[in-house]
């Protein structure tokens, strides 16, 4: 049986990004008041369990890597929070703590865990930060039925965020979000590669297994461009 503290399924993300150009922008820095990460759909962060393996508490920078696809356009390829100025040598599958031992040992070789997309919004979110996102996409819609908080709240935050980069489409592809403005609690927000899918997440470790980053992949080589892409996110 596989202990999940312990387990390790390893990524060459080197080997990944080789060959590759990607366009590195620094999008903010996440609060992780509990050092318990959520990596998720911003919509649903309060039905995806946090990692099993935590941080020291502190704010840390999230970087984007957009790659140019073959319609001369700009996409999110990978996001990563960095906890560490050093070099990771080694990547591991990040699992989630709810998983268990007979999950694990089920694993196939070419098979991962990772989180499920269905706005084309990813983001990174401490567990405490998440609970107060779901109260507020709660509120927006207790209070009209009929609105959503991509229209209500996060379209134009996207739009004045990142909307004018120039590696960005107009509608905005990342966003630093407060659920609460007077709070350094907030979610980084970013585009989630060809948009809906399962996306895996990588700890990059030292030589000593202490994690330096954590790296989600949008497997944008992996799939298809969409026939046409979408000028407004899939919101909730």
């Amino acid at each position: 049986m596989k202990d999940i503290n312990n387990f390790e399924l390893p990524y060459d993300l080197e080997e990944a990004m080789d060959g590759q150009e990607f366009v590195e922008i620094h999008v903010g820095d996440v609060n992780l008041p509990t050092g318990k990460i959520i990596a998720a759909d911003p919509f649903y962060t309060d039905e995806q369990p946090p990692f099993a393996r935590t941080v020291v508490p502190d704010k840390y920078p999230v970087y984007i890597y957009m790659a140019e696809t073959e319609r001369k356009q700009h996409r999110v390829a990978y996001a990563k929070i960095k906890f560490r100025p050093e070099q990771a040598t080694r990547w591991i599958l990040a699992l989630t703590e709810d998983l268990t031992s007979k999950e694990l040992d089920e694993l196939g070789n070419d098979e991962f865990y990772g989180f499920p997309v269905e706005s084309g919004l990813a983001c990174f979110i401490d567990e405490e930060t998440s609970e107060r996102l779901a109260q507020r996409i709660d509120e927006v819609q207790d209070a009209d039925p009929e609105a959503n908080y991509y229209d209500e709240v996060l379209g134009e935050e996207f739009r004045q965020y990142s909307g004018k980069n120039s590696f960005s489409r107009e509608l905005g592809d990342w966003n630093d979000h407060h659920p609460d403005k007077d709070s350094d609690n907030n979610a980084i927000m970013f585009a989630s590669g060809w948009g809906d899918g399962y996306y895996p997440a990588y700890w990059g470790l030292d030589a000593d297994g202490d994690a330096v980053e954590l790296v989600v992949d949008f497997l944008l080589n992996e799939f298809d461009a969409p026939e046409e892409d979408d000028e407004e996110g899939d919101d909730e």
